[in-house]
């Protein structure tokens, strides 16, 4: 029997199972250490969410780097979709990979899922007065208020010497511009036409609201809002552990129009406004009036 020939077999077929479970090794080292990250042109900042559009392909790390295995977002389906959309804690570098710690898993999930179908998510920033003290919370519902210039319907023209007279019968108006005047020269018939054109210019342009007389007013823009995060905290036990009692920003939800009216308001009061907390069992809407100096 040729004892060399079988001991060389033996030996080849050792080698061969060696090498295969060596490279099923490194296969299955390359799966597990395979990270997402950030494009090299792809920052993010603090509250953004993560879009797939920012993603490049997966970075691999050798096992010297085992340690990530707890701290990154391994390259993983399950992975990447509970990463969609989520928003930075933190800012996060061009072409980082990303860790587990730059986004906040305490603080209920992503905030698209808890809008309101219809509805929309705005942020305005606060500061401790703003917010009633860093009080407001997610969840909380509040009033949301400002002070503005508020245009200031225009005073008709007057005359020395108002002489009554009959108006004779016309087509009625098209317009509460037109029956302001035509009630104004009912009652003022010797006016100037001067001072009635200017009247009328004024009157249009207040419906537009464009006027150069302006009062300083205090308005209550919503009643009854519901707070959806301050700071990046969604739940009120995450903005206790993320620190949220020092945050300069709120989200709230609104309707589409209610949105582009805060976004007006935000630009006439310099980007101030003010939030009432309310009982959270108070959801009664009131008729408010604007407050000024005449009315306190």
């Amino acid at each position: 029997m040729n004892w060399k020939l079988i001991a060389a077999v033996v030996v080849g077929i050792v080698t061969a199972a060696l090498l295969y479970f060596w490279t099923e090794s490194i296969k299955n080292q390359q799966t597990a250490y395979a990270f997402i990250r950030l494009l090299p042109d792809k920052k993010v900042t603090r509250g953004q969410p993560i879009t797939p559009d920012m993603l490049g392909d997966p970075v691999m790390l050798p096992s010297g780097f085992g340690a990530l295995q707890n701290l990154a977002i391994p390259a993983a389906g399950a992975y990447q979709e509970w990463l969609k959309d989520r928003t930075a804690a933190v800012d996060i570098p061009a072409g980082s990979v990303l860790l587990f710690q730059y986004f906040d898993d305490a603080d209920g999930g992503r905030l698209t899922k808890m809008i309101t179908p219809g509805k929309r998510a705005l942020t305005l920033p606060v500061d401790a007065a703003q917010a009633v003290g860093h009080f407001v919370e997610p969840g909380s519902h509040v009033d949301i208020l400002g002070t503005v210039d508020e245009p200031v319907q225009p005073v008709a023209p007057t005359v020395t010497a108002p002489q009554p007279a009959e108006t004779p019968a016309t087509a009625t108006p098209r317009n509460p511009v037109d029956q302001l005047l035509k009630t104004y020269l009912a009652q003022n018939p010797d006016a100037a036409q001067d001072d009635i054109q200017t009247y009328k210019k004024q009157s249009e342009d207040f419906k537009l609201g464009i006027s150069s007389r302006t009062r300083v007013v205090t308005r209550t823009f919503l009643q009854n809002v519901k707070v959806l995060a301050v700071g990046t905290a969604t739940t009120a036990q995450g903005a206790v552990t993320t620190g949220g009692n020092t945050y300069t920003n709120v989200t709230v939800e609104v309707s589409p129009s209610e949105a582009e009216m805060l976004i007006f308001a935000m630009g006439q009061a310099n980007g101030r406004l003010n939030l009432a907390l309310r009982n959270p069992g108070d959801s009664t809407i009131e008729q408010m009036p604007s407050i000024n100096w005449t009315k306190m």
